[in-house]
């Protein structure tokens, strides 16, 4: 049931300065010859160090991070009753700061800033050179009063159960959740959310700021723009999510987009033409196949190599297969491995859905549902499935939004965000959930802006190729007018594997040079 997480599911995150900061800090006040205006002075005492990561690849980020909490009301319209503390990490700039930090908004909804932000900024490096990033678990995410209500079984990792036993699971779940809150999930709606991020900005001693938000962050931070735009110097948007989107009605349509698309380019690529001529029709008898009578099997779990016998039906084939179209490198291996499904071996298909799970992934699915609810659930009454496709996110909240409690947003929540604000629009071009169409929608009432279109890439393109240095550039000098990103024509898809070695070339005996970035 997970929807666009910018670095989850849509774009799968990887599974998932202390002391010297504050000695920096201090010298900084006493510099000699920096502009006041462009040096800051945050209020970095207000938090400390961090925790050690598990993940070795983030430790050092996180060693030169501060953490902390900061108190919110959580009724922002009545400002008395319960607070609740909002999780923070700030990564101090490399050099000596400039004013205007940027701050992550993460995907989802129900993704945690602070778990995804230090893998994310591991890429990003340069941003980190000369701005603090400031990473702000929304209410209801990670450590911020969460509302996550997980299941400990993955319909995708694990096939011993139905996808209608899973949802049934969950809804049951999700029932308990409401009862051990100590929380109002009403009032976990995005405006309430990004009046809580202006709060951080304040608290935290910031005047204006970058925002940078990818999938379902961008949406927030339109949101934001639109309730304190005077708080924000520019603002970039990967995987853009307009608020004239409404986010569950395309769901099926834009999968089946993607995937006729995918099956276009494998007839145009000699290796995938070769190995796969039929791959359209064997796709359409598989499903057909499972639809008319799922199919009992038994797979080796791809890490523990342990058996698993369960149901499979067209939906959770259809389901997973629209998972990975949202991943660059994980699409070069569907036209494999649906063939291979077709041929009655399905380990490859379980294996993909072992890769975008994952055993790491933290998930708040209660405060995706107080959003989801509360907004764009609302002005949606049907799934329009397609033939191959069904309506993932609207089939998963339906049920819940009949006794899950809703908030409310705004009578203009859905009115397209007007602003002259700089912003740079990304959207993949094989984006399956949020493709190019909702960033030109963006860029119409956006004055300010450039929408760049990556040719090979799918759900989230923020770190694809040369697009951290286009990202770079901007915030350095957010004039639309003088972005640069020629460069990203260079990523083109990738080959399609034509076998287990490859994507081979159908001319020779070697694998495909496939390098595009």
């Amino acid at each position: 049931m997970h929807y666009l997480s910018g670095t989850l599911h849509a774009m799968p995150t990887q599974k998932y300065l202390s002391t010297l900061a504050l000695v920096c800090f201090t010298l900084l006040g006493c510099e000699f010859g920096v502009d006041s205006e462009t040096s800051i002075s945050p209020n970095y005492h207000l938090l400390s160090t961090c925790d050690r990561p598990d993940n070795a690849t983030i430790a050092h980020i996180v060693a030169e991070s501060l953490c902390g909490t900061i108190s919110v009301f959580e009724d922002r319209s009545a400002m008395t009753g319960r607070k609740i503390d909002l999780n923070i990490m700030l990564m101090p700039a490399v050099s000596i700061a400039k004013a205007d930090p940027i701050f992550f908004l993460a995907g989802g909804p129900g993704q945690s800033a602070v778990d995804a932000g230090p893998f994310l900024f591991y890429q990003l490096n340069k941003l980190r050179n000369e701005r603090d990033i400031v990473l702000v678990d929304q209410r209801g995410t990670g450590k911020s009063n969460s509302l996550a209500c997980e299941l400990e079984v993955s319909a995708f990792e694990q096939v011993n159960i139905s996808v209608d036993t899973a949802i049934a699971m969950q809804i049951e779940n999700l029932k308990k959740c409401l009862t051990e809150y100590d929380a109002n999930p009403a009032l976990y709606t995005t405006p309430i959310a990004m009046d809580d991020l202006n709060e951080v900005r304040e608290v935290l001693g910031y005047g204006k700021i970058n925002l940078l938000g990818i999938s379902y962050g961008t949406r927030a931070a339109l949101v934001y723009i639109r309730r304190h735009e005077d708080t924000v110097r520019s603002a970039v948007l990967d995987a853009v999510v307009p608020t004239s989107m409404v986010i569950p009605r395309n769901v099926a349509v834009d999968a089946q987009a993607a995937f006729d698309r995918l099956l276009a380019d494998c007839m145009k690529q000699p290796g995938c033409n070769e190995a796969y001529p039929q791959l359209g029709l064997h796709f359409k008898s598989l499903i057909r196949r499972l639809e008319q009578a799922p199919e009992e099997i038994t797979l080796h779990h791809p890490r523990t190599g342990k058996k698993v016998t369960g149901p499979l039906d067209q939906r959770l084939v259809s389901r997973l297969i629209h998972a990975v179209l949202y991943d660059r490198t994980l699409s070069q291996l569907l036209p494999l491995a649906i063939e291979e499904a077709f041929l009655g071996n399905y380990q490859p298909l379980s294996t993909l859905a072992y890769t975008i799970t994952g055993e790491d992934s933290v998930f708040s699915t209660g405060m995706m549902a107080s959003v989801l609810c509360a907004e764009d659930m609302k002005l949606v009454d049907a799934a329009s499935n397609t033939e191959d496709f069904d309506n993932t996110i609207y089939a998963a909240l339906a049920p819940i939004c009949e006794f899950w409690p809703a908030g409310s947003v705004p009578e203009d929540y859905f009115e397209p965000v007007v602003s002259d604000i700089p912003v740079l629009l990304m959207s993949g071009k094989l984006d399956p959930i949020t493709p190019p169409k909702y960033g030109w929608e963006a860029s119409l009432t956006l004055k300010n802006s450039e929408h760049v279109v990556i040719p090979g890439v799918g759900h989230g393109s923020i770190i694809a190729g040369c697009m951290p240095d286009v990202v770079n550039d901007f915030f350095n000098d957010p004039n639309p007018r003088k972005v640069r990103a020629g460069c990203s024509v260079d990523l083109q898809r990738l080959p399609f594997f034509s076998s287990l070695a490859g994507p081979l070339d159908p001319n020779k005996e070697t694998a495909a040079d496939g390098r595009s970035d």
